[in-house]
């Protein structure tokens, strides 16, 4: 399953990504691109989130660590629907730590957004960054008062608390699911929770 929004927060605006895409421009034209210079390769990117399949997660992959095209490169991988595309950003999570967390900010600032699809990627992505910092925001919108943003904090946190057990962080994978244990949740979600501490 791909990251839900973790990758595209950075660049939001896709309908202005989409506008600018000239219609001159495909799929090949775009990846050919990728071998110019840096503002033909951006403009690729932008192309490539609209018409790009998985020919394209290849090369967009290898924009990851560049600093000036990294953001269009994630944008475009996280639009397109291929498990590849999802399997690319994951692989990149490890080396891209750090640029993720100068994004904190904006991301919890999102989290509160008023359309909820924002709100909910916005959340999806701190529960992946997973730093005390960003897991704090989450946890808060447990508390908060939208039911369907709870829930998506919940699973969220359920998430986070998973990938810290496996790194043997067992003690903040509890105090994760002991927050959603206490939150005004559907009870099979809170129930989640109970197996999950019972199990470790």
């Amino acid at each position: 399953m791909k990251l839900s929004g973790f990758y595209l927060i950075p660049c939001l605006a896709l309908a202005g990504i989409i506008a600018q895409a000239s219609p001159a421009w495909d799929e090949a034209t775009a990846l050919a691109a990728l071998a110019s210079g840096n503002e033909e390769k951006a403009r690729a990117c932008q192309v490539l989130a609209v018409v790009g399949g998985p020919d394209t997660v290849p090369a967009l992959a290898e924009l990851l660590g560049d600093n000036q095209l990294a953001s269009y490169a994630r944008t475009a991988l996280e639009v397109i629907e291929d498990p590849s595309a999802g399997e690319a950003l994951r692989a990149a999570l490890t080396q891209l730590e750090g640029r993720y967390e100068a994004a904190l900010p904006a991301l919890q600032a999102l989290a509160t957004d008023t359309d909820r699809e924002v709100a909910a990627s916005a959340l999806a992505a701190l529960a992946q960054i997973g730093s005390e910092n960003a897991l704090a925001t989450v946890v808060q919108t447990l508390q908060g008062e939208s039911e369907e943003l709870r829930i998506t904090a919940a699973h969220a946190t359920l998430a986070a608390a998973e990938r810290m057990a496996k790194d043997g962080k067992t003690e903040a994978a509890r105090d994760l699911l002991e927050s959603v244990q206490k939150a005004d949740l559907p009870e099979h979600i809170r129930k989640a929770a109970t197996t999950a501490l019972s199990s470790e």
